[in-house]
């Protein structure tokens, strides 16, 4: 068996760091999934004790998660409402 050599050792902590990078992207896209589900469920009525027994948030950290995608997407709406009118101001 021959010693593990500096060489070796960097190889394998890259290997624990891009399994890092896979499972964090896997985790941010779940994250963003689920947030937008929560809003969306917020926004179809269903009340947040119920949104809360389904997650893993509590009924507060839900409507914050909801409160800010609704946020983010009233912006993204206001940003391409803007573009068109631009859009349209320079082809009049």
């Amino acid at each position: 068996m021959t010693p593990d050599t500096p060489r070796t050792a960097e190889r394998e902590r890259a290997q624990w760091l891009r399994k890092l990078d896979r499972a964090t992207l896997a985790h941010e896209k779940s994250r963003k999934a689920l947030d937008e589900l929560i809003a969306d469920a917020r926004g179809a009525g269903v009340p947040l004790t119920a949104i809360a027994e389904h997650v893993p948030y509590s009924r507060e950290w839900a409507r914050k998660i909801a409160d800010g995608v609704d946020a983010a997407r009233a912006a993204d709406a206001d940003s391409d409402g803007q573009a068109v009118r631009n859009e349209s101001a320079g082809h009049s």
